[in-house]
């Protein structure tokens, strides 16, 4: 794969496949392979979605867990993955995501691991995804989806959708441009997510997922929005440009109650008891 001149993800690419290759060296491919042979299926990431949309008519929100954001250099914070992840699922999550790159957003698959075990709905493994070693290690965590990004992968994309389906992940494909989604459309992509977000500037377009999403069949394809979202303004303007699902993470967990911006977002009235 090839990164343009000048893009900002080129040192957390490298360290990321420096931590690949480390991880590597400690457990072989079939050994991960081995093991993922014996695990229960994976619980359907885009079915849940899916499933929600056609109940509610409102698109789903992924709510995502994370310590960090290369985006955004104030926030670092230390999160509690269990009881948050409890948190977001009582509110009202559809979905969860969790960061697993250490330098870049301060998560890990032990932390995937954690939220997989403590939550009854999907999980999904956020990462700067560039090696098939990378979704078998996601699928060993418990992650029942992964992220791929047509920008990074270009032409491999198709190889690591068709690997992840068999090892039981939906495959989200991320576009920022026409013709990443065009790219993603001709390999028969039924999951997508539209960013806001250059995955090699960080630059923040706000109009990207609502010029794209429209172009996306909705018949065939359940599309997602992200980037800078997390208000419930936010939810119901990326539903009426055809998204079926809205990923949010900064929005939330740079707040001091997390689970309170989420039900904010989702129109959840918290009771208190009267004394």
């Amino acid at each position: 794969m090839r990164l343009p001149e000048g893009s900002l993800l080129r040192p957390f690419l490298a360290q990321r496949l420096s931590e690949v290759n480390n991880a590597k060296a400690k457990r072989s491919l079939g050994q991960l392979q081995g093991k993922i042979g014996e695990m229960p299926m994976s619980c359907g990431f885009q079915g849940a979605l899916a499933a929600h949309f056609k109940a509610s008519g409102k698109p789903g929100v992924i709510a995502e867990l994370k310590g960090a954001s290369p985006f955004d250099r104030s926030f670092r914070k230390v999160i509690p993955y269990k009881a948050l992840a409890e948190d977001f699922e009582a509110v009202g999550a559809t979905c969860l995501s969790v960061a697993v790159d250490r330098r870049t957003f301060q998560g890990s698959f032990s932390d995937l691991a954690t939220v997989h075990h403590a939550v009854q709905i999907p999980v999904l493994a956020q990462d700067i995804v560039v090696d098939i070693y990378q979704m078998l290690e996601a699928r060993l965590a418990g992650a029942d989806a992964v992220v791929l990004s047509a920008g990074l992968l270009g032409e491999q994309l198709a190889e690591f959708s068709e690997r992840a389906a068999a090892v039981a992940l939906d495959a989200l494909v991320q576009v920022h441009t026409k013709a990443e989604l065009d790219h993603a459309l001709s390999i028969g992509a039924e999951f997508i997510c539209v960013t806001n977000r250059d995955i090699h500037s960080f630059a923040l377009d706000p109009g990207t997922c609502e010029a794209l999403l429209p172009l996306i069949p909705a018949e065939k394809v359940l599309a997602v929005a992200e980037g800078g979202l997390g208000t419930a303004e936010d939810l119901e303007r990326m539903g009426k440009a055809g998204a079926k699902a809205v990923l949010m993470g900064t929005a939330l967990m740079k707040d001091r109650d997390p689970a309170g911006v989420l039900e904010r977002v989702l129109g959840v009235e918290t009771l208190e008891v009267q004394d």
